[in-house]
């Protein structure tokens, strides 16, 4: 069992939101609160934790590339990503400074348009299991 200080919790939660919100496909994780609760080492069956190490995630078995980009600084991990908005991100992730960069990617012909805040709000509202009636009222803000 392993005893984590509420910051080290913060930090594993601000990870598997950024992570939810800027890589592409499925990346859930699901059973994270219970098992940061039960005091896993294994965390949601994909995050790692490593007491001896600097950070206190040491892998991510579902997001490799994205975890090297995040805690080992290596920028060439996650290409789509600007260099920009990767230092946000790990100052955001590690130290909680900044707010959280909303993932705005330049429209390239043919490709998909320019996210809005309103659609990266109905998004998170979606990752986070928000009833439908609070996702109509972003509507109005569009």
């Amino acid at each position: 069992m392993i005893f984590l200080t509420s910051k080290e919790k913060a930090v594993i939660r601000r990870y598997a939101i950024v992570c939810q919100l800027w890589r592409e496909g499925d990346q859930d994780f699901l059973g994270l609160e219970y098992d940061l609760a039960a005091g896993c080492s294994i965390l949601a069956g994909r995050i790692a934790i490593d007491t001896r190490s600097r950070h206190i995630i040491g892998s991510d078995a579902g997001d490799r590339a994205f975890h090297a980009a995040i805690f080992y600084n290596d920028r060439g991990a996650v290409p789509e990503i600007a260099a920009k908005d990767l230092r946000r991100l790990r100052r955001y992730i590690i130290r909680r400074k900044g707010v959280l960069p909303v993932r705005n990617p330049v429209r390239v012909r043919g490709e998909r348009r320019r996210w809005s805040i309103a659609g990266f709000c109905r998004k998170l509202l979606v990752k986070l299991g928000v009833r439908r009636r609070a996702r109509r009222h972003l509507r109005g803000l569009q």
